[in-house]
């Protein structure tokens, strides 16, 4: 019972290198052009390069537009389902700092501040402008027949993305496509039995250290039920001190490590359906990395 609800609980957890990790996987597309991943300071690049596109695109329009600040690499660490980043937890706890910064960019985001000023007529105008036309939608099945997901046509959004990738509707079922795999393995991954005894090591690391959990998401879950109503320092003192102790036992007993091992072999398994599209979102995000340093120069 209890390793049926441990599945249960992580299986829609498992963060780890999908899309943005500092890896490098290398294979020839053709004898002279390498096709690779990108590494996570790239992808931030990108980002940057796609909200400079938006504002000026949106600008070119007639309306005002501020750029987003884009997640950083320690950022993009938040959320886990266990890590063994020792270093990242004394500083960061489990990123609530991330989630208090980001419901602060919600809350005073000047476009949206901007946006919210406008007269009904107008905001509908920005909407269009910005994201497009609501009722002409591009659709994609995600792999294995888990569900769809849908996005409007044109506006600045998609302009700045076809300006990057080539082709905004290609970019974005090659990109639903590839970073949607999860559910085609996630279940099989938290399931391992080569999970089992390094599962059972760190919930007794846990519990020799007056932490009684039988698996990390139990104690995430468990954390944010008792952080909840405290004082944000007090908060934050509490993730700190439970974060550098989980990811210890997590180092010690490598069940971090291991997690990261078994993740990659099931991911690369899975995407053998989907080679094409594999090339296809590599070729596009290189293509992109070239178009934003142009961009952001």
């Amino acid at each position: 019972m209890k390793q049926k609800a441990f599945v249960a609980a992580a299986v829609t957890a498992v963060l780890y290198c999908v899309a943005g990790c500092e890896a490098q996987t290398k294979q020839q597309a053709t004898p002279d052009v390498e096709v690779r991943d990108l590494t996570v300071r790239e992808e931030i690049e990108i980002g940057r390069a796609e909200e400079r596109l938006v504002k000026t695109c949106m600008e070119e329009k007639g309306h005002r537009y501020w750029e987003l600040p884009v997640p950083g690499v320690d950022e993009r660490k938040a959320g886990r389902y266990v890590t063994d980043d020792v270093r990242w937890a004394r500083k960061h706890g489990y990123g609530r700092g991330f989630e208090e910064r980001s419901e602060e960019i919600r809350r005073t985001d000047p476009t949206t501040v901007y946006q919210n000023k406008l007269r009904p007529p107008e905001r509908a105008a920005f909407n269009r402008a910005l994201d497009g036309d609501y009722q002409d939608r591009l659709r994609v099945e995600l792999p294995g027949g888990t569900g769809t997901v849908d996005a409007p046509r044109g506006g600045c959004a998609n302009e700045a993305r076809a300006k990057l990738y080539g082709d905004s509707e290609a970019w974005f079922v090659t990109r639903k496509t590839i970073e949607g795999i999860l559910p085609l393995y996630g279940r099989d991954l938290m399931e391992d039995a080569r999970l089992k005894k390094p599962l059972a090591e760190w919930a007794r690391c846990m519990k020799e250290a007056g932490r009684p959990f039988t698996d990390p998401g139990r104690l995430r879950r468990n954390r944010m039920v008792v952080t909840d109503g405290m004082p944000s320092a007090e908060a934050h003192e509490f993730d700190r001190t439970l974060a550098v102790l989980d990811a210890t036992c997590a180092r010690k007993t490598s069940l971090a490590e291991i997690m990261r091992a078994l993740e990659t072999s099931y991911r690369e398994k899975a995407l053998q359906r989907y080679e094409r599209e594999r090339d296809d979102y590599r070729t596009m995000r290189l293509r992109a990395l070239r178009e934003a340093e142009d961009v952001l120069s």
